[in-house]
């Protein structure tokens, strides 16, 4: 029962794009909003409603007398419109999360990392930062440190109630997917009265952008797959319990057992693993009160940021006991552990953020170009399309941290 419930949220939200995307190539197009007299007096006075009209060849004539048909205040309005129009990317890269929590949160609830990225990739302050000219690398690197990103999910449970948690969970993907829907909608209806003037006669160029964005998430996990020497995901809480890949993305919706607080903290992950094996230093008092001294005086430690190992003398492929895993190790949490062949070469953490990276640049700019672009959007109408999309990625956002 519980994995039909859980399967039927993917099958809503892919239904809801299938449905969304595609139907922008049937779209009635109009001159400006249908509502409004200014465009619906220009429109008559130049046959805006002949679809002949939108052709690449012919769309320039219809544009010129659209602009001759309306007053000077309000030429004013559809330029601060394209304007207010084209700060909507930036925004929204502000707000979304960025590239490698996108990737972190997709290995657990893939549908929400697409509800997330979907109109917005967040990007980190320093572009391409991982590549460094040779001159500039460590003289003597830790190579496993440099290799291993080690990620620590913690999963929050509502109630120890199962039917209460699952309630709530299910909610709480039901208002993503409303979210979702509703940003796709007020793409299409400002898709159906604006026209680029380059590609005039293209429909899909603005409903490109949240599939552009959809596409990306798909292509940066195919190639973590690819450049990838091992992948280890685990519960430190529970070492022994081995998942598929469809009991790990069930995880967020069951209520874990917690463990009893005399429990021996877990020796060594014994999970999912593609590939590749680690030997795992078993934990010591020593190495407790270590780890616990390094917690309290880690000032950097939140909640999906990379883990360095803290020591740089261990052998590689010996995994020292970091603070987090011996803090969390009776939680609700799961870790994963990503190997890369590589320190510096090409399949190395570096490039494969740098590669990610640049392709959602591109897309960051080509949401831009095509926003500045667009044409017949007056301030209001722009307005009411910049909030509305981005008090929708924020609510995503909350949800997505909260529940």
């Amino acid at each position: 029962m519980m994995r039909k419930i859980f399967l039927s949220s993917r099958v809503l939200l892919i239904s809801a794009l299938s449905f969304l995307i595609p139907s922008a190539l049937a779209l009635n197009r109009t001159i400006g909003p249908p509502n409004d007299y200014r465009f619906i007096a220009a429109s008559r006075a130049c046959n805006g409603s002949d679809p002949a009209n939108f052709k690449f060849a012919v769309c320039s004539v219809l544009i010129a007398c659209v602009y001759e048909n309306i007053d000077e205040a309000f030429k004013a309005s559809l330029s601060s419109g394209a304007n207010i129009a084209s700060l909507l990317p930036t925004i929204l890269v502000l707000i979304g999360f960025p590239t490698l929590e996108v990737i972190e949160l997709a290995f657990l609830s893939p549908h929400r990392a697409v509800a997330v990225c979907c109109f917005g990739i967040g990007l980190p302050t320093g572009l391409f930062r991982q590549l460094r000219p040779l001159r500039l690398q460590p003289s003597n690197p830790n190579a496993m440190e440099l290799r291993a990103r080690e990620w620590t999910i913690f999963l929050p449970t509502i109630s120890h109630r199962q039917w209460r948690h699952l309630a709530v969970k299910l909610a709480a993907d039901s208002t993503i997917i409303a979210t979702v829907s509703i940003m796709f909608w007020r793409n299409l209806v400002v898709t159906s009265f604006t026209m680029v003037p380059w590609r005039c006669e293209y429909t899909w160029l603005l409903p490109a952008w949240p599939l552009a964005c959809i596409i990306w998430l798909l292509m940066a996990f195919i190639l973590l797959h690819f450049m990838k020497e091992s992948i280890h995901i685990y519960n430190p809480a529970n070492p022994s319990t081995k998942y598929t890949i469809l009991g790990l993305m069930k995880l967020p919706y069951t209520v874990m057992p917690q463990k009893d607080s005399n429990s021996a903290i877990p020796s060594s992950p014994s999970l999912l693993s593609y590939g590749g094996e680690e030997e795992i230093d078993r934990v010591s008092a020593s190495d407790i009160g270590v780890a616990l001294h390094q917690y309290q005086s880690d000032s950097h430690f939140h909640r999906g940021e990379p883990r360095r190992h803290a020591s740089s003398s261990s052998a590689p492929g010996i995994v020292r006991p970091n603070s987090t895993a011996l803090l969390v190790g009776r939680s609700n949490c799961v870790t994963i552990r990503i190997v890369m062949p590589s320190s510096f070469g090409f399949r190395s953490w570096g490039w494969y953020e740098a590669i990610i990276e640049a392709i959602a640049v591109g897309i960051y700019l080509y949401a831009t170009f095509v926003l500045t672009s667009l044409l017949f959007l007056n301030a209001d109408k722009a307005m009411m399309y910049a909030t509305t999309t981005a008090i929708c990625l924020s609510v995503i956002r909350i949800l997505v941290v909260l529940f």
